[in-house]
């Protein structure tokens, strides 16, 4: 082994380098017990010097981090909540009808020329019942709400229900069963081709009375 050159201090990195050299000379001949705790002398050392080593570099390394220029934090002016707001909802949602003396037509989000029910249909609609009947703007703005309601109410059902099957697709089945467990709806040419049976509806004790009065009525 060289010895280090006069004048020039010896680093740790040196110390840990002449460590190893000894033990990979040690090791390379026959195992004497005195060979052995020279290598165990020899192994404490050298993880005495790697530590002492890392405690360095981690000296190094904080002293660069401190030595950083400090970052300038710039305050960012508040925005006010009500204008907030008003950017995010440029179209303020109406609640839905029920109350007394609201404008309902302002409650619908889609426009008159996407909804699925319009007022010409609904007209349309009345006449094939009654060609003498009118509705009142508020009957007719009330109708239109509980169709969007309605369409609303059904998408969403059957999204849940296309999500629980674990599709991302919705199909006509999921509307179906919707149609069907919830509004004893079925709607031919859509789902299955099979007959489904007639579900009658529960009667309940008040309609039994309104129909005997009605009967009552119509035999005087």
């Amino acid at each position: 082994m060289s010895a280090p050159t006069p004048g020039k201090p010896k680093t740790l990195q040196d110390t840990i380098q002449d460590i190893e050299n000894q033990i990979a000379l040690l090791g390379s001949g026959p195992n004497t017990d005195k060979k052995k705790e020279d290598l165990a002398k020899l192994k404490e050392l050298l993880s005495k010097a790697r530590l002492e080593q890392a405690k360095v570099q981690l000296q190094t390394t904080t002293a660069s981090s401190s030595a950083k220029p400090h970052l300038v934090r710039v305050p960012i002016p508040s925005v006010n909540s009500s204008t907030a707001v008003t950017m995010a909802t440029p179209s303020p949602v109406l609640p839905r009808p029920g109350g007394s003396g609201q404008n309902h037509s302002a409650g619908r989000i889609s426009p008159e020329g996407s909804q699925v029910l319009s007022k010409r249909r609904l007209q349309d609609l009345v006449r094939e019942i009654d060609p003498t009947e009118q509705l009142d703007d508020d009957v007719e703005e009330l109708l239109l709400q509980v169709a969007d309601d309605f369409i609303e109410n059904v998408v969403t059902s059957s999204c849940q229900l296309a999500k629980h099957r674990k599709s991302n697709t919705l199909e006509t089945k999921d509307v179906q069963m919707y149609l069907e467990r919830n509004w004893n709806m079925y709607i031919p040419g859509f789902g299955t081709d099979d007959i489904r049976p007639y579900k009658k509806a529960c009667t309940t004790e008040a309609h039994k009375q309104r129909m005997a009065l009605i009967r009552k009525t119509l035999k005087k």
